[in-house]
């Protein structure tokens, strides 16, 4: 089981703005509603808000983070959140956000759905821990869940995801729930195939074990790990990942996908090192922009092939094959 991390930030707990809080200190908590009605807030849950400007600043995933601790503030019994609201706060690489936060319960009905609040049957101790002011189903059992229901890309990004070392970056934040470097120890191959074979279904046990099996540390987003899966999917040859290229200028440019037979180089292109400013380091996206440009031009220069893709790109199926054939690639056994 995976302890509390280091560093843990409270963000969530610290920005809300509770009825009760009013109630204690003398206030009348219908001021907070009126000034709901007024736009001032924001209505998170019964009795639960943060200022509207606060709310309009936050992405979908920190938003569900405010709704956990919500919903943590406001119920006499500790939830224990589970599956993809679990996979957000451990900073695993899950793809969108669930309409409804995921928590356990140990009523043999569970599934059910009450409150924004979807309920999976499960154990409410074993694989359980705190991170963050909340309690969650630890790394190996959120990401061992996951696996064995999640479609094959979905799946693949949050075992590959586990496998990455934790963030060592001092301003990281266990509750920023919109990162590329999970908390907590990287879980080994061999530790999720023990957690897999421990699933109640056969068929979960196999999906599982199958996509453990693809996995890696080496992919460093959940784009990165869409696109090697959906490469696996349509049966293309599988490269090397982050290879190193030293550059004419002396400079080492690391690539996300290279296939070495075709001396072709792949590139992933998300949005996020052109939208976040920190994954920028302070430069403007034309900045940006130019110099993964000039990089390009020093690989090529190498002698290299290099293709890119986008996200949009990536999730279709012929844009993407298509992508990859121009690059010189083929599907294994195609033409046979």
């Amino acid at each position: 089981m995976y302890g509390k991390p280091h560093i843990v930030d409270v963000m969530p707990f610290a920005k809300l703005i509770l009825s009760s809080d009013a109630t204690r200190i003398g206030q009348d908590p219908r001021l907070l509603a009126k000034r709901a009605q007024r736009s001032e807030l924001i209505r998170v849950r019964r009795g639960a808000y943060v200022p509207a400007q606060l709310w309009s600043a936050l992405n979908d995933r920190q938003r569900h983070g405010l709704l956990a601790a919500a919903l943590v503030q406001n119920s006499l019994k500790t939830p224990v959140f589970t599956m993809k609201t679990a996979a957000l706060l451990w900073g695993l690489g899950v793809v969108g956000v669930p309409e409804q936060l995921q928590a356990a319960t140990s009523d043999p009905q569970g599934g059910r759905s009450k409150h924004g609040v979807q309920k999976t049957l499960g154990s409410l101790e074993r694989g359980v821990c705190e991170l963050g002011g909340f309690r969650v189903t630890d790394k190996i059992r959120t990401t061992i869940d996951l696996a064995g229901v999640l479609k094959f890309a979905e799946a693949l990004a949050v075992v590959d995801s586990s496998r990455r070392e934790q963030s060592s970056r001092s301003e990281a934040k266990a509750t920023d729930w919109d990162k590329e470097t999970p908390w907590g120890p990287a879980i080994e191959e061999k530790t999720l195939g023990d957690a897999a074979s421990n699933l109640a279904s056969s068929s979960r046990q196999r999906r599982a074990a199958k996509i453990i099996e693809f996995s890696t540390a080496k992919a460093e987003s959940v784009g990165e790990s869409m696109s090697r899966a959906n490469m696996i999917l349509q049966r293309f040859p599988l490269p090397q990942l982050q290879a190193s290229f030293t550059l004419k200028s002396g400079k080492t440019a690391r690539t996300d996908f290279w296939w070495p037979e075709l001396d072709l180089v792949g590139e992933f292109d998300g949005q996020g090192k052109y939208l976040r400013n920190r994954l920028r380091g302070g430069k403007t996206i034309q900045q940006v922009v130019m110099e993964e440009k000039a990089r390009e031009n020093a690989l090529r220069a190498l002698g290299l092939t290099v293709i890119r893709w986008d996200w949009a790109e990536m999730m279709n199926p012929r844009a993407f094959a298509k992508i990859l054939t121009d690059g010189g690639l083929e599907p294994v056994g195609a033409g046979r």
